[in-house]
């Protein structure tokens, strides 16, 4: 269904896209929406490629979407948007992906920002060192 929605959007010319879809949230979005800028997702490998990765997979590969957004949450104690493994292993060398990769709103700053009413996952000390790994990953 999601390659055929991506498909749509985009259209099929070979020059110009109708717009760009965006597939989110990437990946091993899980957990209750109120903790999901502190919470770190723990799947098993077989969870991973088999529940969570194969629509992602489907889009890049099939569907050829332009955009990836990634998630708010942490994956094996990564913020998703600073997750080599995610973005890098998996997304650009395994699937071939080229296309644009996006922060969900706040994403980084949630590697960073301290908010006593807000838990975040506090992953790096300042906005330039958690900046610097979005834009690497």
């Amino acid at each position: 269904m999601g390659v055929a929605v991506v498909k749509g959007l985009q259209g099929d010319d070979p020059k110009y896209f109708k717009t760009h879809a965006c597939a989110k949230h990437y990946a091993v979005h899980s957990g209750p929406e109120w903790n999901r800028h502190e919470f770190d997702v723990a799947v098993s490998p077989r969870d991973l490629w088999q529940t969570y990765l194969p629509a992602f997979e489907a889009l890049v590969k099939e569907a050829h979407v332009q955009e990836v957004m990634c998630a708010y949450n942490r994956y094996e104690g990564k913020p998703c948007c600073g997750n080599d493994k995610l973005l890098i292993d998996i997304l650009r060398n395994g699937w071939g992906y080229d296309g644009i990769i996006l922060s969900d709103c706040g994403a980084i700053n949630d590697f960073w920002e301290r908010d006593k009413n807000t838990p975040r996952h506090e992953t790096h000390p300042d906005a330039e060192r958690a900046s610097v790994a979005a834009v690497l990953s």
